[in-house]
C-alpha cells in the first residue's frame, strides 16, 4: 500500500489533473484508490462530480478530522474508487492545529490514514499550492512525492524551493518518503520556451526527470468541465489517456509496482 502525493507549491501546474488521473487510472486496472481531497477549493471533487453526479458525504472532511476518523467521509465513486471531498472548511484546518505542540501538529493526518490504509493499494492526497501545516501533514503521510514542473520558468523555480523544502522537512522528522522524480507537465512541442526550460531541467535534475512527459491536451480541459470519458472509438480519448498511462507506469515502476 502506497500514500502518494503530486506536489509543487507553485499553483496551476497540473496537481490536481495528475491526482484524478492517476486515481482513474489505477482503479480502473483493478487497483484499490482513494483519493483525499485535502483543497479547500476541491477542484479534484468537483471534477469527479462531473464524472460521477453529486458526491455526498455523511460527515465532511474537516469535521472527521476533528473527530478523529475519516471513514465518515468516504464516498464511493466504482468498485475500486473512492473519494474523500474536499469542501470550504478545510480552510479552517491549520488553524484548529495550532493548539497542538509544534512536532505534533505535522503529524495528525499521518495517523488518521493509518486505519484506512489495509482497504487500499493507493491513497492519494492532492493539496492546496501553499506552504502550510496542511501541506506539512501531507508530505509527512506520503510514501512517494512526484514533483509537477510545469514547463514555465516560475513552476521551475517552484520546483527547486520545493524541492529545499521537502528536503528539511524529511531532516527535521526523519522522514520515509521518497521522491520518486520530477515530471514536465503541460509541455508543448512547439513552444520554444517550454523546449528550453524542459532541457534546462534535463540538464538540472537528470534522471529525476520522468522519461514521459504530459503534453497539452484539450480533451483534458473538457473531462474537468464535463466528466471523464474512456471512448475506445475516440481518438483523442484515446491519446489522451495512453499517454497519462505511459507517465503513471513509470510511476508504478520507480514505486517497484510495475508487474
Amino acid at each position: 500500500m502506497s500514500v502518494l502525493l503530486f506536489y509543487n507549491f507553485k499553483g496551476g501546474v497540473g496537481k490536481t489533473t495528475i491526482s484524478v488521473l492517476a486515481a482513474d487510472h489505477f482503479s480502473k486496472a483493478g487497483k484499490k484508490v482513494l483519493l483525499i481531497d485535502l483543497d479547500a477549493q476541491a477542484s479534484a471533487t468537483l471534477f469527479f462530480k462531473n464524472s460521477y453526479g453529486d458526491i455526498v458525504p455523511k460527515r465532511s472532511l474537516y469535521t472527521s478530522l476533528q473527530k478523529e476518523s475519516l471513514r465518515p467521509s468516504i464516498c464511493h465513486l466504482d468498485s475500486n474508487l473512492d473519494l474523500i471531498p474536499g469542501d470550504w472548511d478545510m480552510s479552517l484546518w491549520n488553524q484548529s492545529l495550532e493548539k497542538l505542540p509544534q512536532r505534533e501538529r505535522n503529524l495528525v493526518l499521518q495517523k488518521y490514514l493509518t486505519p484506512l490504509k489495509n482497504n487500499y493499494d493507493f491513497i492519494i492526497l492532492d493539496v492546496p499550492p501553499t506552504l502550510s501545516t496542511l501541506v506539512n501533514n501531507a508530505v509527512l503521510a506520503s510514501d512517494y512525492i512526484v514533483l509537477v514542473l510545469q514547463t514555465q520558468s516560475s513552476s521551475y523555480e517552484g520546483v527547486l524551493r520545493t524541492a529545499k523544502y521537502l528536503s528539511q522537512l524529511r531532516s527535521d522528522y526523519e522522514a520515509n518518503f521518497k521522491l520518486l522524480g520530477i515530471v514536465l507537465y503541460l509541455v508543448s512541442k512547439q513552444a520554444n520556451s517550454d523546449t528550453s526550460i524542459a532541457k534546462e531541467a534535463r540538464e538540472t535534475f537528470g534522471d529525476a526527470i520522468f522519461a514521459n512527459s504530459i503534453y497539452h491536451r484539450e480533451r483534458v480541459k473538457r473531462w474537468a468541465n464535463e466528466g471523464l470519458t474512456h471512448k475506445p472509438n475516440d481518438v483523442h480519448d484515446k491519446r489522451t489517456h495512453e499517454m497519462y498511462s505511459l507517465f503513471l507506469k513509470e510511476v508504478l515502476y520507480r514505486i517497484g509496482e510495475d508487474k
